[in-house]
C-alpha cells in the first residue's frame, strides 16, 4: 500500500488483535493505530457489556463539547458526567508503542492476562477475549441496517442522552 492510502486510513481503527498484558497492565497497540507523530493521545472509559473503550482525545472532546449544552440544565446529565469523568482515563503511548491501563477497570471486565483488542472504525474496544463475539450471521442484517441509517443520515440524533444514561444505569 502507497504512502496517500496508509495517510488516507490515519484515525481508523481496522482489524482485532488479542495481546497480554505486562505485569505494569500495558498492552502494544497496533502501529496502524499509533499517531506517526509518535504522540498518541487516548481517553479510557467505561462500555457496555464488559468492555472498555478507547478513544482518541479529539473524538472524546468532540463528545463533551456536543453534550455541554445538554449537562449544564439537566441533573441526570450531570450525575452520568460525573460517573464518567470518575472513571475514564488518559492514556499515551510510550516509545515502544504500550498504554499503560487501569487495573480495577480491566478486573471490571473480567480481563486476567489477555485483552482482545477491536478496531471499531472510530475508537477501539476493550475485552476479555470471552467476551467477544462476533455477529451471528442472522444477526448481520440488524448490524448493516444500522450501519445504513447513519450513512443515509437518518440515525436517532447523536445519542448523548441514551449513552449517558445507558452508563447510569449500569452503576
Amino acid at each position: 500500500m502507497g504512502n496517500a492510502a496508509k495517510n488516507a486510513f490515519r484515525g481508523l481503527f481496522l482489524g482485532e488483535f488479542e495481546h497480554t498484558l505486562d505485569p505494569q497492565c500495558r498492552v502494544s497497540l497496533p502501529s496502524d493505530w499509533r499517531s506517526r507523530d509518535g504522540d498518541t493521545a487516548l481517553v479510557l472509559i467505561p462500555a457496555r457489556d464488559a468492555a472498555l473503550l478507547l478513544l482518541p482525545v479529539e473524538t472524546f472532546l468532540e463528545f463533551v463539547e456536543r453534550a455541554r449544552k445538554y449537562a449544564i440544565a439537566n441533573a441526570k446529565l450531570q450525575a452520568a458526567f460525573a460517573y464518567l469523568g470518575s472513571r475514564a482515563r488518559q492514556c499515551r503511548c510510550d516509545k515502544q508503542g504500550r498504554i499503560a491501563l487501569d487495573r480495577k477497570m480491566l478486573d471490571d471486565i473480567g480481563v486476567k492476562g489477555q485483552l482482545k483488542l477491536i478496531g471499531a472504525v472510530t475508537h477501539i474496544r476493550l475485552c476479555a477475549p470471552g467476551n467477544w463475539q462476533p455477529p451471528a450471521p442472522e444477526a448481520m442484517e440488524t448490524y448493516l441496517s444500522d450501519i445504513q441509517s447513519v450513512s443515509d443520515g437518518d440515525g436517532a440524533g447523536d445519542g448523548l442522552a441514551e449513552l449517558l444514561g445507558g452508563m447510569m444505569k449500569k452503576r
